[in-house]
């Protein structure tokens, strides 16, 4: 499963990313924009009756609200820079219309308060568009390295325990797993002893939670005898817990199932 998140992590990241196509893409775009901006000149000019509507003699302010397809996607796949870009070119596409041809009042002002309102619009997607890519990418790395972590903790021979204050195991390596079984989010003292309460005086737990760092011998409920090495450890959410190595000693003179603290 984290492999699979860490692909698909990757392959949104990568969503968007200018190339020569986009680049393409926003240049016509941006020319059929201006094209219908002015078309109704070019059927003017060219004495195309046919081609002569309504729709290309109204009010301009309705023209340039095509202009944000290229802005927006300009903001989506380029960034801001290119965005404010495109927003200052389409002003200058605006200018002729407004200074020489537009009938109607204020022309000029009109066609600046669009560009800025456009231009801002554009700039702030772009602004989360880039944000959120850093945040897939950055989510993309910190997969990829938890995956590796795993993958190395789930090769170590020994066993690898972390549990929490209220004894509930929060991870287990593959090992442990294997000799065990899965048991997070179950209490240790039940999933390692069998018990329905804690160990008692046996019990490191709140020993090692308080800083200390024992290391005794224990027999759990499967029959095998561990060397336990332990130490605090605070986990992602900010809890303080203890982090466990059990070393099988089962087949060796270490220990048996004696539960003394040897240091």
């Amino acid at each position: 499963m984290g492999k699979s998140l860490g692909r698909s992590g990757k392959a949104i990241a990568e969503l968007g990313r200018p190339n020569v196509l986009s680049v393409y893409v926003l240049f016509l775009v941006w020319a059929l924009c201006a094209l219908f901006y002015y078309f109704g000149e070019i059927v003017d000019l060219t004495g195309w009756e046919a081609l002569r509507w309504q729709i290309f003699y109204g009010v301009h302010d309705l023209h340039r609200v095509l202009f944000l397809a290229p802005i927006v996607y300009s903001a989506l796949v380029f960034g801001p820079r290119v965005t404010v870009m495109i927003s200052i070119i389409s002003l200058m596409a605006f200018l002729p219309r407004a200074l020489l041809i537009s009938p109607y009042p204020d022309p000029l002002v009109r066609a600046l308060i669009f560009a800025v309102f456009a231009g801002v619009i554009g700039w702030t997607l772009a602004v989360i568009q880039q944000e959120s890519r850093k945040r897939l990418k950055r989510n993309s790395i910190l997969t990829a390295e938890r995956d590796t972590l795993q993958r190395i903790l789930d090769a170590c021979r020994d066993g690898l325990v972390v549990v929490g204050p209220d004894y509930r195991i929060r991870y287990m390596n593959a090992s442990m797993i294997k000799d065990v079984g899965d048991s997070v989010g179950k209490y240790c003292y039940t999933s390692f002893k069998g018990l329905d309460r804690p160990c008692g005086s046996s019990c490191r737990l709140q020993t090692v939670i308080a800083g200390e760092a024992p290391t005794w011998g224990c027999k759990l409920r499967n029959g095998k005898s561990y060397e336990i090495v332990s130490s605090a450890y605070v986990d992602s959410d900010g809890v303080v817990c203890q982090l466990a190595v059990l070393r099988d000693t089962s087949s060796s003179r270490i220990a048996e199932a004696q539960e003394q603290p040897r240091a």
